[in-house]
């Protein structure tokens, strides 16, 4: 997205200030259901883990390693997208001259992947393991959180759909393939 394309939705926005604010609402907050839901999921897990104990199943140990994979894939996940952001210290958008983002950031480069992208798609695929339709909705919120960084300039469309592909694929991988 260049400058000129940036500045005629901005202008769209400014001219539709309850879209702006709609906008940028759903940035600030939508990232928080993911990054909640996820102790929630945790501790259902748990909760059946103590069930399975309790009940002397023999599936209990191996339950035990569904939930230690939804702890460590997520966690390596994030830190090697971290590792990744670093390394490349891709610019931001509205790093270039004339790009006013709807959202004043002060952070310069570490734009890609898009971290917010790239975890919530891998929480997706962790709640996807477990509770498909519950994954699904969490699909459809990473969509969200990815157009919302786009739309209100901080991220470029090819952060945020690397960082969500890359939390997909990490995801799927880690949790089905592993």
């Amino acid at each position: 997205m260049t400058a000129e394309h940036y500045h005629a939705l901005r202008g769209w926005f400014e001219a539709h200030p309850l879209a702006r604010r709609c906008v940028v609402t759903l940035d600030r907050w939508l990232p928080l259901i993911p990054f909640v839901c996820y102790p929630v999921l945790l501790c259902l897990l748990n909760v059946q883990l103590f069930r399975l104990f309790s009940g002397k199943a023999g599936g209990a140990p191996d339950f035990m390693m569904e939930i230690a994979r939804s702890v460590f894939v997520p966690g390596l996940t994030f830190w090697g997208g971290t590792l990744l952001r670093d390394k490349l210290n891709c610019p931001r958008p509205y790093e270039q001259p004339g790009f006013e983002p709807l959202v004043h950031k002060e952070t310069h480069g570490h734009s890609f992947p898009s971290r917010h992208a790239l975890s919530a798609a891998v929480l997706s695929m962790v709640w996807m393991r477990f509770y498909p339709m519950v994954g699904w909705v969490m699909v459809g919120i990473t969509a969200l959180i990815c157009l919302m960084r786009v739309l209100t300039g901080v991220h470029y469309p090819r952060d945020v759909l690397c960082g969500a592909a890359l939390g997909f694929a990490l995801g799927y991988a880690g949790m089905w393939l592993l």
